[in-house]
């Protein structure tokens, strides 16, 4: 069965960065998957495969077995709780295993690693996306079940080699969706814990009040940049780190 997605491309400290509309055209992935392949990589031995086609805007929304059906919609996979990939922890400096200002293949090929096959891939690309008004001259976005890593060209200070070299620069959690993977911090926080929980796993932590179009948040990092957004019941449901992508 073909099920079709479509991506549009490619963090300071600041509130967590919201969703905007999609962009009037996008990029479409084509994955041919079985129930296994939708969870990483370690629940079987096969892989997705990907092929992107372009996407005009207007497509209509639905699914096909022809590797051209478009949607203008992001369509989002389940998110069904899948063992904890070893080695990546949450932090304001990387994920553990792959630090912000890596090569940005060689994290891919690390995150690929520890989550499975991409669900979503956007390429090389402008840096103003509905990912965000990153810094820059070049992004690209690649998702995965409820996590997204960006990686671009800015001048953030965690490039590794010379400045203008691809690296990875941004992780988001929970934005696109609940956490198949059940990701923390070191201190054993993510999202869907409560602000009672992140205030005593972090006692300097910096809580912020909801405004007007901005959800209650929370600085955890004293160095870099970690941040969490809360619901309207106080619950963790988004976090991310890196270079600031600002949206609207």
């Amino acid at each position: 069965m073909a099920i079709v997605l479509v991506v549009a491309a490619g963090a300071c400290t600041g509130p967590p960065l919201r969703v905007a509309p999609t962009p009037p055209s996008t990029i479409a992935l084509s994955l041919d998957v079985t129930a296994t392949t939708l969870l990483p990589s370690q629940t079987s031995s096969e892989r997705a495969a990907a092929v992107l086609v372009t996407a005009p805007a207007g497509s209509d929304v639905g699914t096909s077995t022809d590797a051209a059906a478009t949607t203008t919609a992001p369509l989002r996979l389940g998110a069904a709780a899948v063992p904890r990939p070893e080695g990546v922890v949450l932090a304001s400096d990387g994920l553990g295993l792959v630090p912000f200002g890596t090569d940005a293949q060689a994290a891919l090929d690390v995150l690929t690693g520890a989550l499975g096959q991409p669900v979503a891939d956007s390429g090389w690309t402008d840096t103003f996306s509905i990912y965000g008004d990153c810094p820059g001259s070049r992004l690209r976005a690649v998702e995965w079940p409820g996590f997204l890593a960006l990686f671009g060209n800015a001048d953030d200070g965690y490039q590794h080699r010379d400045a203008g070299d691809e690296h990875f620069m941004t992780w988001r959690l929970g934005a696109f969706g609940p956490d198949p993977y059940m990701l923390q911090t070191a201190e054993g926080i993510g999202v869907g814990v409560g602000r009672a929980e992140v205030a005593e796993a972090y006692p300097a932590a910096t809580f912020h009040p909801a405004t007007a179009g901005e959800p209650a948040w929370v600085s955890l990092a004293t160095s870099g940049r970690l941040v969490g957004a809360f619901d309207e019941a106080g619950v963790l449901r988004t976090l991310e780190a890196g270079t600031r992508c600002p949206i609207g």
